[in-house]
């Protein structure tokens, strides 16, 4: 782990999956397909998201810190999270077996240039266990793990293009060494 990473672990909860579970089956009637997965993986890549939204809120809930969220399903929303008048971005990752630490928050062009367009103020990378990479499924008895990375001033991710684009989604690559502790936002 990095020497200015302090990851919050947290488990995610059957009522998380099954939370995720529904609002994933309904969302996926409003989802464009961005990187042409079948059907199967789309579901999977918003249950992903779904799951680090789920987990921020529960630890805002826990740690008593007041936010208004999106919990959106149908039209786009316009952010995940406020708090204190700040607009918060969550960014869900799966990794497998091979563990997270050398993951990275990835952004493609256009998401980030909608984020600029809606004022983010921060992003969050979130990384959830149980994620096939060959496959791209997650497999929800297996997932049972949130890793809250850390956080990046949003305007920041900019200064992270990346040369050597390997696939689409890849435009602006953080390492997560690069990110700020996730504590130091919510104290």
């Amino acid at each position: 782990m990095s020497k200015n990473l302090a990851a919050v672990i947290l488990k995610i909860s059957d009522e998380m999956l099954i939370d995720a579970q529904k609002h994933s089956n309904e969302r996926i009637k409003y989802e464009y397909n961005r990187s042409q997965y079948n059907y199967e993986q789309r579901i999977s890549m918003i249950t992903i998201g779904t799951l680090g939204q789920l987990g921020f809120k529960k630890i805002l809930d826990d740690k008593k810190i007041k936010y208004s969220y999106q919990f959106q399903a149908g039209a786009y929303d316009d952010y995940d999270f406020t708090i204190n008048n700040k607009i918060c971005e969550i960014k869900t990752s799966g990794y497998d077996h091979s563990g997270w630490e050398r993951l990275n928050l990835l952004y493609s062009r256009d998401q980030y240039e909608a984020g600029l367009a809606k004022n983010f103020d921060y992003c969050f990378q979130f990384f959830v266990n149980g994620y096939n990479r060959k496959s791209r499924l997650l497999d929800l008895k297996k997932s049972n793990t949130l890793i809250i990375a850390g956080f990046i001033k949003f305007t920041d991710i900019e200064f992270f293009k990346n040369k050597n684009m390997m696939f689409w989604g890849d435009y602006y690559k953080v390492p997560i060494d690069n990110l700020s502790c996730f504590e130091s936002y919510i104290r």
